[in-house]
Formats: structure tokens, C-alpha cells, sequence
């Protein structure tokens, strides 16, 4: 499937042909719905500020990635993304990898709902998209990373930072056609204090989520942070904020956070454990107490709220 190809250049003379091909198939329902009701932004837009890197053979990936990122204010070479992404034996890079490596730079890869609206949304708000196409068949792939940069409503077409052109353009419905064959995937890469403006609140802070497990606290926090303003009444987000601030050693904002996620639901129990210890770091033991009790009725045949308990009441700030 898409989500685990590697690239296959030796068929890349064929699927020229096929490419070209394509350009004359009727247009898909998202190319339709574009060209007949075009969405409320701009009719054309490009962001020329995005670096180019020419492609070597078998390495779209690590071309198209170095461009984001360098977008981002962090300059690097593709030759700095190859050992992070490039897998030999299959001479391409999974999407996998590529949103692994994403986090190394403390940006935040969120995946964007499979419409081309999506996208073109995204570029006009000043972020280019890294998308993965299929240029040949379902039976007969050929994967390749490039990176929206424009579009033209007008014209029908995507700008695209490809292989050794710096600005292709491609028709819509070709377009269309090799992503949906390549899966809609598609990535906008933002800083953790940025949230693309079409994502989603659970695309985004799954986004946020797959941060804070690979370690990277203080940028998972940042992106927390932007969900729970976004999406005030997204529990999962609080409680990351919660559980990032304490982490952190923030245990003012770590308590904040914590009764922010227990107002939108006050019977988990784990969230009032959790208050119990940010507010035995801040000293306030009685408060603690009161929170660890309520975890208890709320669930009394946990242990280790019990056990919470017990270790509270011997509790000496700075534990």
C-alpha cells in the first residue's frame, strides 16, 4: 500500500508517458467541485521563498523534506535527511520515517484531510504541503515525494517544487489522480506553536501526542498549548498540557491545566491523582488531599490510588 512504498525509477520512461496520459482523463469529483465552486481564498497563490533542491536518484524524499524544513527557518541539505528517511533496500523513504524525522527539528507534522481544498487552503495561508504521488498505476507504482508551492484556480493547476524542476505545474485532475492513488497523503509542517488551517482537532493533537512520546516535552507543550486555544473544549489536549507543564516542572500551569481538562469531565478519576501531585509540588496539601480523595470514590478498587494516597500524606515539597 501507499503508506509503505518505496520508490521504483526504473519505470520512470513509461510512466512519462503515462503521466502525460492522464492529463487528458476526465476530471475527479474534487477537481470538479474546485473548478465550479472555488473556495474562498485567493484564485492563485505561490510561495517562491521555498527552497529548491534538485532530486538524485532515489532521493525525493530527503530533497522535498530539506525544503520544508528550510522553509521553517532551519537551513539544512537533503545530505543531512538521507540517513534520517532513506532506506536502501528499498531505494525510497517511507512516510514513516519522513514524520520521525520531522520531529528531530522540532516541527510538527500534521496530517491534512484528503481534499485538495486542503491543501490549497494551506498554501494560501503561507504553508507548503509535502505530498506523496503515485505517477504510475495501482499495479505498477511509481511513489514521489514533492511539495506544493502554488496553485492556480484560474488555470487548474498545482505548483510543485519536483525532481529537478523547481516550479512544475501540474493539472488538477492529474493531480488528483496519482494522490488519491498514492493514498491523499499529504503533510503540512508547522512550528509547534502554529496550527495549520485546515487540520483537525484530532489530527493535530495526535500530532501533538506522537511528540510528547518521542520525547520532545517542551515542543509537545508548545503544541498543547495551540490546541487547547484552538479547541478549548478538546480534553485531550488539557490533559497534555497538564501532563507537559508538570514534566516541565510548571506545576501552576500544570494544576491550571488539570481543572481545565476535570470541568469538562470531572469523573476521571486519573485526573484528579494527577492534580493531587502538581498540587503537593506547590505545597498545598490540603487541596492535594481533597483531589486524591475524590480519585478514590471515584474509583475505589484502584490500588494505586490508593497507594497516591498514601505516599501524599508523607509528601514534602520537592519530592
Amino acid at each position: 500500500m501507499a503508506a509503505s512504498s518505496p520508490e521504483y525509477p526504473q519505470i520512470r520512461l513509461c510512466l512519462l508517458l503515462l503521466v502525460a496520459l492522464l492529463g487528458a482523463c476526465a476530471a475527479g469529483p474534487q477537481t470538479r467541485q474546485l473548478l465550479e465552486t472555488p473556495p474562498h481564498i485567493p484564485a492563485q497563490a505561490e510561495l517562491t521563498g521555498v527552497p529548491f533542491f534538485p532530486q538524485l536518484e532515489y532521493n525525493c524524499g530527503p530533497a522535498a523534506l530539506a525544503s520544508i524544513i528550510s522553509y521553517r527557518g532551519n537551513p539544512i541539505v537533503p545530505g543531512q535527511i538521507t540517513p534520517l528517511i532513506f532506506v536502501p533496500g528499498l531505494k525510497g523513504s517511507l512516510q514513516i520515517e519522513v514524520v520521525a524525522a520531522t520531529r528531530q527539528f522540532d516541527l510538527l507534522p500534521v496530517r491534512l484531510e484528503p481534499r485538495m481544498e486542503s491543501i490549497l487552503r494551506e498554501v494560501a495561508a503561507g504553508n507548503p504541503v509535502f505530498v506523496l504521488q503515485n505517477l504510475g498505476l495501482d499495479s505498477l507504482p511509481y511513489w514521489h515525494y514533492e511539495v506544493v508551492v502554488g496553485y492556480d484556480l484560474n488555470e487548474g493547476v498545482m505548483i510543485l517544487r519536483s525532481g529537478v524542476e523547481r516550479r512544475l505545474l501540474r493539472d488538477f485532475a492529474v493531480f488528483e489522480n496519482t494522490w488519491q492513488r498514492a493514498g491523499y497523503w499529504a503533510l503540512a509542517v508547522v512550528a509547534a506553536d502554529s496550527i495549520p488551517v485546515s487540520a483537525t482537532q484530532q489530527a493535530y493533537v495526535a500530532s501533538a501526542i506522537d511528540m510528547e512520546q518521542v520525547g520532545r516535552i517542551q515542543t509537545a507543550h508548545l503544541a498543547y498549548a495551540s490546541a487547547s486555544q484552538r479547541w478549548p473544549d478538546s480534553l485531550l489536549a488539557h490533559i497534555g498540557l497538564a501532563n507537559t507543564a508538570y514534566e516541565l516542572g510548571d506545576y501552576e500551569a500544570a494544576v491550571d491545566a488539570y481543572q481545565q481538562a476535570l470541568a469538562l469531565e470531572p469523573g476521571r478519576a486519573g485526573l484528579w491523582n494527577n492534580l493531587a501531585y502538581a498540587l503537593s509540588q506547590q505545597g498545598h496539601r490540603e487541596a492535594a488531599m481533597e483531589a486524591i480523595s475524590r480519585a478514590i470514590v471515584l474509583d475505589p478498587d484502584n490500588q494505586n490510588f490508593r497507594d497516591s494516597e498514601r505516599e501524599l500524606i508523607d509528601w514534602k515539597v520537592g519530592n
